[in-house]
């Protein structure tokens, strides 16, 4: 490589580490907060002969009206609230912070949460301005707020409920914090399908609040990166002036419809993945060592007696794949274990009662 050539990059770029997740060989993976069953056949089918019947010669339209419009229906917007979908909800992340953020500009986000939030604001010269959770890993809405009117904030990110602790700010705390700053107010619902409420019944009332959703979770869909923003309508048309031209390809439009068409086929999924996060919750407070925290996701963040990384290797060795969350902030003793089947949870379950009984 030119000795120079690592210098015209931003010095902001070669500080960053990225965005990883290993995938080490494994039995059971139970690390990424994906659905433990595939899409049914007969979406799948539908996909496809959706496919056979589109033009895969010609660029699919700039906006896909098709989708925005089921969007729209499905959730029941009323008229001045608009839909950006992109691919996958981590673009429109990037799409939302190169549209707001810039170099010195203040990004308000409480941690530990999602590390792209950090990665991409970092990415663009903005100031970081991170808020500790509670000790219990709840939300503190008055320390969020005094520091996006304290630094002057452009951009407050709230992930909820949030990824990797599974709890979730206060509906009154998101109102709070859209009424009382200057800040544009983005909440990641990736988990909301396994959550007791959402923000979109704020979204009318506040013009600076704008919701991400994503198929990847409930929807079974993390392979085809389907995501979608709600936000008011003006400030969405200014969203899609930063979009790259035509993101969304026919495949992931088709394969949206025919999900939406066919939701209903899912839902038992999602009662499934509830019951079994709560019986998983229950599970890990009975074992020694352990301390689960209670979650809204589809997923558990637990505290381990056990150095988290001799629990995870201990896991590992045994075909389970679990997420290592020891690097966050506030979490240096916690893994991350994500609701398989009934048959995967059990077998977890019984493979870390078995070592923190041994230890």
């Amino acid at each position: 490589m030119h000795n120079n050539v690592l210098k015209m990059l931003k010095p902001e770029v070669l500080a960053l580490d990225g965005y990883h997740v290993a995938t080490p060989p494994h039995t059971i993976k139970l690390n990424q907060n994906e659905s433990p069953w595939d899409l049914p056949d007969a979406i799948k089918e539908a996909v496809i002969e959706r496919l056979r019947s589109a033009t895969w010669s010609r660029y699919p339209g700039q906006v896909p009206e098709r989708l925005h419009a089921a969007l729209k229906q499905a959730l029941t917007l009323p008229p001045d609230i608009d839909i950006l979908v992109g691919n996958g909800s981590n673009e429109l992340i990037q799409t939302l912070f190169m549209a707001v953020a810039e170099r010195d500009s203040s990004v308000v986000i409480p941690v530990p949460t999602f590390a792209l939030y950090r990665l991409i604001a970092t990415a663009l010269g903005a100031n970081v301005v991170e808020v500790p959770l509670n000790e219990d890993l709840t939300f503190d809405t008055e320390r969020i707020l005094e520091a996006a009117t304290g630094s002057g904030a452009e951009l407050i990110v709230l992930c909820r409920p949030n990824n990797p602790t599974g709890t979730a700010i206060p509906l009154d705390g998101v109102a709070r914090l859209a009424r009382e700053t200057d800040a544009l107010v983005v909440v990641d619902e990736a988990y909301h399908d396994f959550a007791a409420d959402t923000v979109l019944p704020l979204l009318v009332e506040n013009d600076n609040l704008v919701v991400l959703r994503t198929f990847s979770k409930a929807f079974r869909a993390a392979g085809l990166r389907i995501g979608y923003l709600l936000g008011h309508a003006a400030l969405v048309r200014q969203f899609a002036k930063v979009m790259l031209p035509f993101n969304v390809s026919i495949a992931t439009e088709e394969a949206a419809l025919a999900i939406l068409e066919n939701r209903a086929l899912l839902k038992q999924g999602i009662r499934t993945t509830i019951e079994g996060r709560n019986a998983l919750f229950r599970e890990l407070a009975t074992i020694r060592g352990i301390t689960p925290f209670a979650s809204q996701t589809n997923f558990v963040c637990f505290r381990t007696a056990l150095a988290a990384q001799t629990l995870f290797d201990a896991l590992l060795q045994r075909g389970i794949l679990v997420r290592n969350v020891s690097h966050y902030p506030m979490l240096s003793d916690c893994l991350r274990v994500s609701v398989g089947t009934n048959e995967e949870n059990r077998t977890f379950v019984n493979a870390l009662r078995t070592i923190m009984e041994e230890t």
